[in-house]
């Protein structure tokens, strides 16, 4: 049931290294935490465990906290505990509280895993998870990349449960008698994952019930895609950016799915489209100009631009 050989795949799980484990004290994460328990002896694995409150329910989330302790030191892994308040930082950023509770949670997880001389920080992404992640994206009208959904290695953040469904996940807790705790948030379809996950996500698996298996294949794929794609582009910087100067017509010479690339690798993945495409335009201008974007000036100038 627990797919060892996926997290193999990716060297997620070196033998001798430490490893953080995210804890929230629900299914996914409990039956993460164990299973990396009992691959403790035969890896060597150096376990610790790391679980944020983010100070949005109450006592369910204090509850969360105390359980998630309790249950780290009945496996003898030492846990971190931090409380949060996701609010104030959600509206000093302004931007919404998922969003913020993400941010603030892995800024812990690398800051903890920091000071512990962990190599790996296994959260317990599943493969319903990545389901969700690829439709919610396809509905915002990401590109190869949003399509990829979560990557299953993402610097030291590992992801050994994401081709592990969560019926596979819940098999795995009862079969041991494991205990995990409901966070009451996961009901309330006020949030968008919600919604996917309850309504949207079914509906797929009664057209093909081996919806989640054929989501996970295509994102691997455009994963598989998108890394290449990545290479070809740094590899046109390798050789052709000087300092923050690139020359216009090489860069115009490209195939537009390299040269999209290379612009979002000087101004940042998060450009959209509509901006990226304004600048390769920009680039084929002749006279000297200036384009403005978000954070970002581009100066056009006897055939180069200056970043």
């Amino acid at each position: 049931m627990m797919k060892a050989d996926f997290a193999d795949r990716y060297e997620m799980l070196v033998p001798g290294s430490r490893v953080l484990c995210a804890v929230s004290g629900g299914a996914d994460s409990m039956c993460l935490l164990h299973w990396l328990v009992s691959l403790r002896e035969e890896r060597q694995l150096t376990l610790f465990a790391a679980h944020y409150e983010h100070g949005l329910r109450g006592e369910e989330s204090e509850r969360d906290a105390r359980f998630t302790a309790q249950q780290c030191a009945a496996v003898s892994v030492p846990c971190t505990v931090e409380h949060g308040d996701v609010l104030p930082f959600a509206e000093e950023k302004h931007i919404g509280i998922e969003e913020a509770a993400r941010i603030l949670r892995y800024r812990f997880l690398e800051e903890t895993a920091s000071q512990l001389g962990c190599e790996k920080i296994a959260t317990a992404h599943n493969a319903d998870d990545n389901a969700e992640t690829v439709l919610m994206n396809l509905c915002r009208g990401s590109g190869t990349r949003g399509m990829a959904g979560i990557p299953p290695v993402r610097g030291r953040i590992v992801r050994p449960l994401l081709s592990t469904s969560r019926e596979e996940i819940l098999t795995y807790l009862a079969s041991r008698g494991l205990p995990y705790i409901e966070d009451s948030s996961n009901g309330d379809d006020a949030y968008t994952r919600n919604r996917f996950r309850h309504s949207i996500v079914p509906l797929l698996e009664e057209e093909n019930p081996s919806f989640l298996s054929a989501v996970s294949r295509t994102a691997q794929l455009l994963r598989e895609d998108d890394a290449y794609l990545c290479v070809l582009a740094d590899a046109f910087l390798a050789e052709h950016l000087q300092g923050n100067v690139l020359p216009a017509a090489e860069l115009l010479k490209l195939d537009l799915p390299v040269s999209r690339r290379v612009i979002r690798r000087l101004c940042g993945n998060g450009l959209s489209m509509e901006r990226t495409d304004a600048l390769l335009r920009f680039a084929s201008g002749v006279e000297p100009g200036v384009l403005e974007l978000p954070g970002r000036k581009i100066t056009r100038r006897k055939g180069k631009l200056l970043f």
